[in-house]
């Protein structure tokens, strides 16, 4: 099953002793506003993981101030004290509600490979792991780093764990990084209890992408799950609802249907804590491109976002858009595209960014400005005539170098 598989794990050379070559740092404290885009757990996220490699000393106002709670959640809390384990940190204003934040880097760690976290609620693990991940990589080279995960897998506000390594694991092996994982329980809302274990392989550096042709649709592959209490029929209907949107929504645009595989099942009750239901949906395209659909279960009697229908839209949307990633990924992509050697470019069809994209691309060159990383959306015309997008930056070469 799905929840209890472990990638194996490369053999990696042991080093009995190493040190890390720092690169070029800033001392000077960066203010940053978190209200700026759509002034929610991005700006945190983006700017800790930058102060954190490139021991930057920030200090974030305004936090979450465009949520209907302000201020640190559980799961921002947690991800605060990851990073700071992870690099040493001196911080102020941690804690829950806080609505200002001062993270004072320290060098990333040299002697320590797990690192673990609990957030303690049904606070999303994959939002974690995006905070997380980027320092992973560039954590000594020859050793696996270890991050042991708590909380929710499959919950609102957040990408479900079959997108983190589904969707973004092979976009991350495109910038030449990898990742094994396992899934030891699953955690639902509101009772949380989920816990995953990423095995990391830290590089030397990344390498730009080139996503520019968004191919046509060759599979498309799904897991409708339920647990607890919930009937399985809801999982068949999560896969029927899903396959007939696709089918439809394909066939009215003239577009050949690829083989549409969605497995539905229950659970074991000893890998899943409480009860839920959901859907992922994951799209391979003949020019080697990647993206994802999902859809939760609720109480809620909408049809129009019954789980099923909510993610066959999301991959029928992506497609016609003709995008070579889907607006999950955009925001999720620009940390790399920062840290990578050589210009990323990404082409997003008829989609403009997203104000979470929008969002990570201010944090990130208000980071990194006196490097002068910049990120360039332009707009053109497809082959059939049709308007459109493609993001564009050159990578500042962020470098884990050993001795």
């Amino acid at each position: 099953m799905r929840n209890v598989r472990l990638q194996s794990l490369s053999k990696v050379l042991l080093h009995t002793s190493f040190t890390l070559i720092p690169i070029r740092t800033m001392s000077t404290l960066i203010q940053i506003d978190g209200s700026l885009g759509e002034g929610g757990g991005q700006v945190l996220r983006v700017a800790l993981c930058l102060s954190a490699l490139y021991k930057i000393p920030i200090k974030i106002n305004n936090i979450r101030a465009g949520r209907s709670k302000p201020g640190l959640a559980a799961q921002h809390l947690k991800g605060i004290e990851l990073l700071k384990d992870m690099c040493d940190a001196e911080i102020l204003g941690a804690h829950i509600g806080s609505t200002t934040l001062e993270f004072k880097p320290g060098q990333l760690k040299q002697d320590k490979q797990t690192f673990f976290v609990d957030i303690g609620t049904a606070g999303c693990i994959c939002l974690l792991a995006q905070v997380s991940l980027p320092c992973a990589l560039f954590l000594p080279q020859g050793e696996t780093v270890r991050l042991i995960l708590k909380g929710g897998t499959n919950v609102p506000m957040g990408p479900h764990i079959e997108y983190l390594t589904e969707v973004l694991r092979p976009l991350l092996n495109k910038f030449g990084a990898d990742f094994d994982f396992r899934v030891v329980t699953r955690g639902y809302y509101p009772k949380g209890g989920g816990e995953v274990h990423l095995y990391v392989k830290p590089v030397h550096t990344l390498k730009a992408i080139t996503l520019t042709d968004p191919g046509i649709a060759q599979e498309i592959l799904g897991w409708a799950y339920v647990a607890g209490v919930v009937p399985i029929r809801e999982a068949y209907k999560m896969e029927n609802d899903a396959k007939s949107v696709l089918t439809d929504g394909l066939n009215k645009h003239n577009i050949t249907l690829p083989n549409i595989n969605i497995e539905s099942y229950k659970e074991d009750r000893n890998a899943a804590i409480g009860n839920g239901s959901g859907i992922n949906l994951v799209c391979t395209t003949s020019s080697g491109c990647i993206f994802g659909g999902s859809g939760l279960g609720s109480n809620k009697r909408d049809e129009q976002t019954a789980p099923g229908i909510q993610a066959a839209n999301e991959i029928l949307d992506t497609i016609l858009s003709k995008s070579c990633v889907d607006e999950h990924a955009q925001d999720q992509l620009i940390i790399f595209m920062a840290l990578a050697k050589g210009t990323s470019k990404v082409n997003l069809g008829s989609k403009k960014l997203t104000c979470h994209t929008e969002t990570a691309i201010q944090v990130a060159e208000i980071m990194l400005k006196e490097f002068n990383l910049h990120f360039k959306l332009s707009e053109g015309k497809d082959n059939g005539g049709n308007i459109s997008y493609s993001l564009e930056c050159k990578g500042y070469e962020y470098e884990n170098k050993i001795k």
